[in-house]
């Protein structure tokens, strides 16, 4: 295992190994981790540096911080490659997603023993984003129900648009809908 969370984000190298750490308290292989990528036998490895290069700066700048603050965890998701996309997403072969996962620009979080739309608030409060969303939210189904996903750009052209989202299950249409600011399913 090397330390490599002395290596700038834009200087970090295309292939570690999986013990490698990124930042304090993240390993490399936690950057490309999927256990239906393991199941499908789905290769979810980076396709070039510039992925690797986006997870990193992420994981430094949005998994860390949420560490330090709220304790240990394991993204649920950071890299998704264009095949797991679609093997989540039940899409056929010719689909291309346009996930932020895709780019190593996203993670989905989940804490246990915080509450899913405290642990929201707490990223839109206190770190640079492009895109947060609290999703399946829903406090009758407990504090942990559904997930945090939340992107983030590493410099370069372009800016964090800080947009800030749910995705609920709207009764009235019978489906899930994305609508603006934190909100939890009715």
């Amino acid at each position: 295992m090397a330390d490599l969370t002395g290596v700038a984000w834009n200087k970090f190298p295309r292939k570690a190994n999986p013990a490698d750490q990124v930042a304090a308290h993240f390993q490399f292989y936690e950057l490309t981790k999927s256990e239906l990528a393991a199941r499908l036998n789905i290769n979810n490895a980076f396709p070039g540096v510039r992925v690797a290069r986006a997870a990193v700066f992420l994981c430094r700048n949005v998994m860390e911080p949420v560490r330090a603050q709220f304790g240990p965890f394991t993204p649920n998701s950071v890299y998704r490659c264009q095949d797991l996309e679609r093997a989540l997403k039940g899409k056929r072969t010719n689909w291309t997603s346009t996930s932020q996962h895709t780019l190593g620009q996203a993670c989905d979080i989940e804490i246990a023993g915080v509450a899913n739309a405290d642990l929201a608030d707490w990223i839109r409060r206190n770190l640079e984003f492009d895109q947060l969303i609290l999703e399946c939210y829903n406090p009758q189904e407990g504090e942990n129900s559904g997930w945090v996903h939340v992107s983030r750009c590493p410099p370069g052209p372009g800016q964090n648009r800080r947009e800030v989202l749910s995705y609920i299950w709207d009764r009235r249409t019978q489906n899930y809908v994305y609508v603006e600011g934190l909100q939890a399913t009715a």
